[in-house]
């Protein structure tokens, strides 16, 4: 993912999420710490407060012990901004794939959507730590969250805080399948939490196993994909809105082909 970053800003956002999600006792203090920064100056990059000069760059590639391919790329990224500041490359250059990239982690990362639910209950306030407390997560993760959210039209700016934008439709166009799995991956892993950490009466969590013809298999999804339609409609409009469920339908083949995969 470093690879694709189109800004330092980014790119260094990035990468502390990733240590994060790796080690959740991960903190952008001990990110400045090892990068041999004081938290105030780090804190001050992450947001495109303070300029990130060459040698820092250069300090902070060695720091991170980053690939040849990543250091290069960390390195293109502060001298194109630095070109790009004087006039001498055009904006596009470093913007194209943006979009792109931005719906891309949207995907990836379940609490992107959560923050766009949580914004439907009643209590919800447009604050990184308030929603960092409800939805267990760091405030860095929810600060990325709203930028990418914002970047891909999901939220606007509404003088200092943020509206979501309603009647969105979303579809896979561009997004590797790899996001999408990820996506679901970390949401059946929440599952599995969900099992010792809440009660029966906080959680529903069942399944069923069936013999299916193969051939019935389309109007399947499209049955569940119609259910899922009439839980949104008939469960998301009561006024007393105040918790974030997420509900995970699986339908997946448990036996082997007869043919053992031959073809």
């Amino acid at each position: 993912m470093l690879l694709e970053s189109e800004s330092h800003i980014r790119f260094l956002n990035e990468e502390l999420a990733r240590r994060m999600r790796v080690n959740p006792r991960y903190s952008l203090r001990s990110f400045a710490r090892q990068l041999g920064v004081s938290p105030g100056e780090l804190s001050e990059l992450l947001r495109g407060k303070r300029k990130l000069s060459f040698k820092l760059a250069v300090k902070i590639a060695i720091k991170l012990d980053l690939s040849m391919d990543e250091k290069n790329h960390l390195l293109s990224l502060v001298q194109g901004e630095e070109q790009l500041l004087h006039g001498q490359v055009p904006a596009l250059a470093l913007s194209s794939r943006q979009l792109t990239l931005d719906m891309f982690h949207v995907v990836s990362d379940w609490f992107c959507f959560a923050i766009l639910t949580l914004a439907d209950c009643i209590d919800f306030k447009w604050d990184t730590t308030w929603i960092a407390r409800r939805l267990a997560i760091s405030e860095t993760e929810v600060r990325i969250a709203l930028e990418r959210l914002e970047r891909v039209g999901l939220i606007e700016r509404k003088g200092k805080s943020f509206v979501a934008v309603k009647d969105y439709v979303m579809t896979p166009s561009g997004i590797p399948s790899e996001a999408i799995r990820n996506y679901h991956r970390t949401l059946l892993s929440k599952a599995i939490e969900a099992l010792e950490l809440q009660s029966v009466f906080e959680r529903d969590i069942s399944g069923i196993s069936l013999a299916l013809d193969p051939a019935q298999l389309p109007a399947l999804k499209k049955e569940i994909s119609d259910f899922q339609d009439r839980i949104v409609q008939r469960y998301s409009q009561g006024k007393k809105r105040g918790e974030v469920y997420q509900l995970e339908v699986a339908c997946f083949r448990l036996t082997q082909g007869e043919d053992n995969g031959k073809k």
